[in-house]
């Protein structure tokens, strides 16, 4: 079961580079610079337990390449935001979800506040996560905005 994390981070991995690239087609971008909002998804369920820090390093990974990331010559106005789910402190009325950072481009509040995330509990429910996320986040208006959640869990969307 350890290869989930791994391989959802593999694939997870590239997509920032292809997703970044103009293609024939694409609406004019009003801002001067492209827009990218990513919203993280961390399972802290105990079944995350082992492979936790694996997980953290490989969002953290992810967000990384975004910030590095170039279009026609600009990196992107990028703003990150977090959200722990499965973890037994959180409200059961929330669905064990917590925003923990709103959308933010302020990666150095994002990387502490991702790094200090604790295992706890075990009620996760990915697609409530998901759902979530799309729900409570500030998304960019802009018209060519790159938009994606990326989730890093062990557990089955269909728990």
């Amino acid at each position: 079961m350890s290869y989930r994390p791994l391989l959802l981070a593999w694939l997870l991995i590239g997509i920032p580079c292809a997703a970044l690239a103009k293609t024939p087609g694409d609406a004019p971008f009003v801002g001067e610079r492209s827009a990218v909002d990513v919203a993280l998804l961390l399972d802290t369920s105990n079944s995350m337990d082992g492979l936790i820090h694996q997980a953290k390093t490989q969002l953290w990974t992810i967000v990384r390449q975004f910030a590095k990331a170039e279009r026609d010559g600009k990196t992107p106005l990028l703003r990150v935001a977090l959200f722990e789910y499965g973890n037994t402190h959180l409200p059961a009325t929330e669905g064990y979800i917590r925003q923990v950072v709103p959308l933010t481009d302020d990666l150095d509040e994002l990387s502490e506040a991702l790094f200090r995330l604790q295992t706890q509990g075990g009620d996760e429910y990915c697609g409530q996560a998901i759902q979530e996320a799309l729900k409570r986040l500030d998304w960019s208006a802009e018209p060519n905005a790159y938009q994606a959640i990326f989730i890093a869990g062990n557990e089955p969307f269909t728990q």
